[in-house]
């Protein structure tokens, strides 16, 4: 193995620093090395303290560290402990981290502030890699600093180590097969497609919380026939390794919702699915007040653009605005003189339900408008999400 270069360690400017830093405070090896980390590659702080203070002829650091107050130290015990906890967790990447207290940033800034930071590292990012490598020698899980399983905030302020572990991430479809069925979690419901959905999760994983990310969401009262994206997040898992397919089959036992297509993303899976704008085909159970003998008069809303001001159904919870949505090709059935089956592929964000009726005027044109005859949903469902 070839030896570690040590020469960059013996210019003049490089000794310069360590030399000013060592006649301001008797720092530990950590410390002094810290001040240099940028002078050469290879090396821990610790290597380099070392090194500098056998070049400038110091005696060897003894005592307690002015800057660190002996932090380096209680590592090996902070990577036992923390190590001990994790091993409950079934993980494959780790990250730490680290909350100084204000103390140890005042006794470093005043540091720099005396030898400057041309070549230093932060106290935070030492703690941080060193801190990694003892935990890593007691799991052997790999260090991930994008998207890690959990992350270890190593807590100066608070003399303690606390694990944060990361969400579970699970995208795929959803089928509604029962009415009266909300999305996500509804005071008046105990019952939701999210719970239905989430229900075997927690069971497998020992979650603690859950929450439903879907690409729009269908009427409490329509069916969605076709399947909806999504992505189910389940919070604080002690379990990651979860069987998708068994998953699914539990989820369908409850006749009320399907899923398929699932797969393990992440949170941008999350930003993906919120994003989509799919256009959706419904199938419209209409009932008028009159009998409709000029139906033919629908035909003028295949490619019209339709204003609608935010529903009175929901304009407690939605900003009052005007929103300009395509209906894209519509058809009908007949099924008695008042009733008719209307197919309806509309632009995503398209009402149907005020489409049809008009909502006193908020929506124009629209199918009572059109016809001169009131009109009304009696159902509906979601027959094809499009891509």
């Amino acid at each position: 193995m070839k030896a570690k270069d040590t020469k960059p360690f013996g210019k003049k400017e490089v000794l310069e620093v360590a030399e000013r830093v060592l006649e301001n405070e008797n720092l530990c090896d950590h410390c002094l090395g810290r001040q240099l980390a940028q002078v050469s590659t290879g090396f821990t702080n610790e290597e380099r303290g070392s090194i500098l203070r056998r070049l400038l002829k110091a005696k060897p650091f003894s005592g307690k560290c002015p800057v660190c107050i002996g932090t380096f130290d209680q590592l090996g015990k902070y990577a036992a402990d923390t190590a001990k906890r994790l091993k409950k967790l079934e993980f494959s990447t780790f990250l730490v981290g680290t909350v100084l207290n204000t103390d140890l940033v005042s006794r470093e800034e005043s540091l720099w502030e005396n030898v400057g930071i041309e070549y230093c590292e932060s106290i935070k990012s030492e703690l941080n890699r060193e801190l990694g490598k003892l935990i890593y020698d007691h799991i052997k899980k790999e260090h991930d600093s994008l998207n890690p399983d959990v992350t270890v905030i190593l807590n100066l302020e608070k003399e303690r180590t606390d694990i944060e572990v990361s969400p579970l991430f699970v995208r795929g479809k959803y089928q509604k097969l029962v009415r009266g069925l909300p999305q996500t979690k509804w005071d008046k419901y105990d019952e939701t497609v999210e719970g239905i959905i989430a229900s075997p999760f927690m069971l497998a994983t020992k979650g603690d919380g859950h929450s439903l990310h879907g690409s729009g969401r269908e009427d409490i009262d329509a069916l969605c026939l076709d399947g909806r994206p999504f992505v189910i997040e389940i919070k604080n898992p002690a379990k990651r390794s979860v069987d998708l397919d068994d998953m699914a089959v539990k989820i369908a036992k409850s006749k009320k919702v399907k899923v398929y297509d699932m797969e393990f993303t992440d949170r941008k899976g999350v930003v993906d699915v919120k994003s989509m704008q799919n256009d959706k085909t419904y199938r419209a159970l209409v009932e008028f007040e009159k009998p409709v003998k000029d139906i033919e008069k629908l035909e003028k809303l295949s490619g019209r653009t339709i204003d609608q001001r935010t529903p009175q159904r929901v304009e407690h919870r939605r900003a009052d605005k005007i929103r300009r949505r395509d209906v894209i090709s519509i058809s009908w059935k007949k099924i008695t003189n008042k009733k008719f089956e209307l197919q309806i592929k509309g632009q995503a964000g398209l009402y149907i339900k005020e489409l049809v009726s008009g909502d006193d005027g908020r929506s124009k044109p629209s199918v009572a408008g059109l016809l001169g005859n009131p009109a009304v949903v009696k159902e509906l469902d979601v027959i094809k999400i499009w891509d």
